[in-house]
């Protein structure tokens, strides 16, 4: 058995230095991942030019590691309450209470990546090199070194970082960072394994670690009770003395062979992205990598070019396959050797990867071992785990490692710009960091959480707006509803215009303290603009609303006579305070001696919808006050025109009055919410809107869509928008400035065409993304074609960064908000029909 003071490396740390016992001085960071995940192909080669920046410049002997672990839930909740005073929010609180058990029954995982780098030795007086050779393993003294040493580590640091570029962020790692990480590849896999520092301040700042002692049985000798050739059983069991009844078994695979003709980039070569998702196991992975310049390369060419030669001469009268092979190697040297001469920043990188697989039993790892090589035979990459080896690169996972034979037996060469496709560095990660959650990441396969910071954007400078769309049924009504609710319980407020005829808004609101309800059909409340703005603006707003229902041009006769009697000047000389004091001006003003046509044409069009609408004409109602936490506005009854009657002129010229009517209320009720939510109330607003044609293919409509777009980071509010096309629905604000998209199922062709378009996934490059939408997202099977529960609320997101990647809702944690929010009207009324509900 191999013994921990045989590997650990470590014989002092210095905060994210470690200095070892061979005389190695490392320096160890946190580094950020690239975003990938369903990104286009240009983003993907700017990911590509980053770790090639990054590998041209690593020096010798660095480590890139990859590390699976569980998440913290605890960390998770602590995201959720960024920013939220509980004790102002209770509803919010209890939301998060419950959130703890069903993080716990997820059991969501992440990957850390960090890198390590050589940044010197130790001044001893004797070589690394000898060291190693004599196995001197001297304790370090970490508070014995200078600390000019200390710095002069730090600056080589400083310089390698500054060449790389800031793209990966790197941050330098804390001292318990190398505690942990000996912890978790003791625990890989089993129940005592670690969960993952992703909370600031998770891990302490100590100068010291101390690293338990554990025996590596290489061929998990003991479980049999005899001796066994290892050579026959390439796994390891890790046991630590204190906890031996949880024993780890772990497995280390590295690539054998790559293809022969290349790897393509993107999509061919990313090839440790098939190591996520792989359940009851924990894999990481990790690279050692050393670099040559191209100088040194091409010197090296011309020496083996040179033996080639003179082995062809020796064998130039011999008929045997060794005279092609000679001539194969020859002309592959050449190739490579041009790679070279043309690529001028072109360097050699020579690499180890290791793929550490760990389970809690021993059949466990064997089965992910064995998944794990058949993914891999889609990269035409033979995965193998050699024997014999295992604890070899069981250790090169550590950073400061010795340098072992299996290192060198396993490596690869390949040119910087071929390894930079590999991409190591990389995330499928979508969402905010922090926020409620609202659904868990698909595509990752870890299942992490996906935060939505709809109130904390303001905070970084980003818009909080979203827009959803998906067929019927799909989800898209599910998620403005959760959306909201979440909102409201964080201390916001929302206003949501209802368009079903069975009000599942106002079912929904009704399960909200203190909700006011709205009908315009039958109100009871005023949206007289005139009413219900400031002095300074109400004539200007009544004009925007008035103008277009009466299918009047602010230049023309009637148009220039309300213009004029809605202008400051004349709204004071008339004492115009409503628009039925409006109504009753333009009639006195025609029935006086002289009054020009205008006036007649004005009354005769105001007259013909005074009496229609008394949301607007009556007095007796008290205007609209947007300062409930929740209103919902109910349009069902209201005639709206359609998005082609909205874009088309000559459609648009013959609307009825009736759906002149819907739209005028309808833009009215984003207005009012414009006024009252784009106001620095210290409340953050919502409005959210189901027909997305009506706040986008209209002058007053795109006006407050534009409005809650751009300013409403500065006035912590947002508008949310749901659509069935969003090609039709979602331009020019909502296309170019709402940054958080979600598309949910779409079978049509056409219409999920446009949504991924939307969305920004160019199908040219990913075809098979339409496949998926149409057939494999949220998919309703069995005779009844119902989803099944676990595959509903499927989706694909696009997060304020850009990111794109696969998700699924999860809705609320709270059981009574869950079940307001899922239920219909319709449904509950025929769960009570069959007495399964009591009332």
């Amino acid at each position: 058995m191999a013994f921990d003071r045989d590997i650990q490396p470590t014989a002092a740390i210095r905060g994210n230095l470690q200095f070892t016992h061979a005389g190695l001085v490392t320096a160890t960071y946190f580094v950020n991942p690239a975003g990938y995940g369903l990104r286009n192909a240009s983003d993907k080669y700017d990911v590509k030019m980053a770790h090639h920046a990054l590998i041209g410049n690593l020096p010798s002997g660095s480590l890139l590691l990859g590390i699976q672990a569980r998440l913290n839930t605890i960390d998770v909740l602590s995201k959720m309450v960024e920013g939220i005073d509980l004790d102002e929010c209770e509803d919010y609180a209890l939301e998060v209470v419950a959130s703890y058990e069903r993080v716990q029954a997820i059991l969501p995982q992440t990957r850390i990546f960090l890198l390590s780098i050589p940044v010197g030795s130790l001044n001893t007086g004797m070589s690394v090199v000898s060291r190693v050779w004599r196995g001197n393993t001297t304790t370090v003294d970490a508070t014995a070194i200078a600390r000019a040493e200390l710095d002069a580590y730090e600056e080589k640091a400083k310089d390698i970082l500054s060449g790389i570029g800031g793209e990966f962020d790197p941050v330098p790692v804390p001292a318990a960072l190398f505690q942990w990480l000996w912890e978790h590849y003791l625990s890989r896999g089993s129940a005592g394994d670690p969960v993952a520092p992703t909370r600031v301040g998770a891990l302490d700042d100590a100068t010291a670690a101390v690293f338990r002692s554990a025996a590596l049985d290489e061929g998990a000798q003991s479980d049999s009770g005899r001796r066994l050739r290892p050579s026959f059983v390439p796994v390891i069991k890790v046991v630590q003395p204190d906890f031996a009844f949880r024993p780890s078994y772990q497995a280390m695979l590295t690539p054998n062979s790559f293809p022969y003709a290349g790897m393509t980039f993107p999509g061919g070569s990313e090839f440790l992205s098939v190591l996520e998702g792989l359940s009851d196991v924990t894999v990481d992975w990790g690279m050692r990598v050393s670099t040559k310049p191209a100088e040194q390369v091409l010197k090296s060419n011309e020496t083996n070019l040179r033996r080639l030669g003179e082995q062809m001469d020796q064998r130039d009268q011999e008929v045997s396959f060794a005279q092609n092979t000679l001539m194969s190697k020859a002309q592959m040297l050449g190739e490579y050797n041009d790679h070279f001469e043309v690529n001028s920043g072109e360097s050699e990188v020579l690499f180890t990867t290791v793929i550490a697989v760990g389970g809690r039993t021993r059949e466990a790892t064997t089965d992910a071992v064995n998944t794990l090589k058949r993914r891999y035979k889609r990269f035409q990459i033979d995965l193998t785990a050699p024997v014999g080896a295992q604890v070899d690169l069981w250790s090169m996972l550590i950073p400061g490692s010795t340098p072992r034979r299996a290192f060198d037996d396993f490596a690869h060469i390949v040119p910087s710009d071929m390894w930079a496709g590999f991409v190591p560095l990389t995330t499928s990660q979508i969402g905010d960091d922090s926020g409620p959650v609202i659904g868990v990441n698909l595509m990752s396969g870890n299942f992490e959480p996906i935060h939505f910071g709809i109130m904390e954007a303001a905070l970084h400078d980003l818009s909080a707006s979203f827009a959803v769309t998906g067929e019927l049924g799909s989800g898209k009504s599910y998620l403005l509803k959760l959306i909201a609710v979440l909102v409201h319980d964080m201390g916001g407020q929302f206003l949501a215009i209802d368009r079903s005829q069975v009000g599942e808004w106002e079912h929904f609101a009704s399960a909200i303290d203190n909700a006011v309800i709205i009908d315009l059909a039958d109100p009871t409340v005023s949206l007289d603009p005139l009413r219900l703005f400031d002095p300074r603006t109400a004539g200007e707003r009544a004009l925007d609303s008035i103008l277009p229902l009466l299918d009047l041009s602010p230049t023309s006769g009637a148009g220039a006579a309300a213009s004029n009697l809605l202008a400051p000047r004349g709204i004071a000389e008339y004492g115009i305070r409503s628009l039925l004091d409006f109504f009753k001006v333009v009639r006195k003003l025609r029935d006086e001696p002289g009054a020009g046509e205008e006036y007649a044409d004005l009354a005769a069009r105001l007259g013909t919808i005074v009496d229609r609408v008394p949301v607007l004409f009556d007095q007796r109602l008290t205007p609209l006050r947007l300062d409930a936490a929740a209103t919902v506005v109910r349009s069902h009854n209201l005639a709206l025109p359609t998005a082609e009657e909205l874009t088309t002129p000559h459609l648009y010229n013959r609307l009825p009055l009736t759906k002149r009517l819907g739209t005028a209320l309808y833009e009215l009720v984003g207005v009012a919410a414009r006024e009252a939510f784009l106001t620095d109330n210290g409340r953050f607003g919502l409005l959210v809107g189901d027909e997305a044609h009506h706040f986008t293919q209209t002058q007053v409509g795109s006006s407050v869509t534009s409005d809650f777009s751009r300013d409403g980071r500065k006035h912590l509010a947002a508008i949310g928008l749901a659509s069935h096309d969003p090609a039709t629905d979602f331009q020019g604000a909502a296309h170019n400035l709402i940054p958080n998209r979600f598309v949910f199922r779409q079978r049509d062709e056409t219409l999920a065409r446009n949504s991924l378009e939307w969305l920004g996934v160019d199908l040219k490059e990913s075809p098979f993304l339409l496949q998926i939408l149409r057939e494999a997202t949220s998919p309703p099977v069995g005779p009844g074609r119902q989803v099944p529960e676990e595959r509903r609320g499927e989706m694909f997101m696009r997060d304020a960064l850009n990111r794109i990647g696969r998700g699924k809702v999860l809705g609320p944690a709270r059981p009574d908000r869950a079940a307001a929010i899922g239920s219909t009207p319709s449904s509950m009324r025929a769960l009570h029909a069959e007495g399964r509900v009591v009332s």
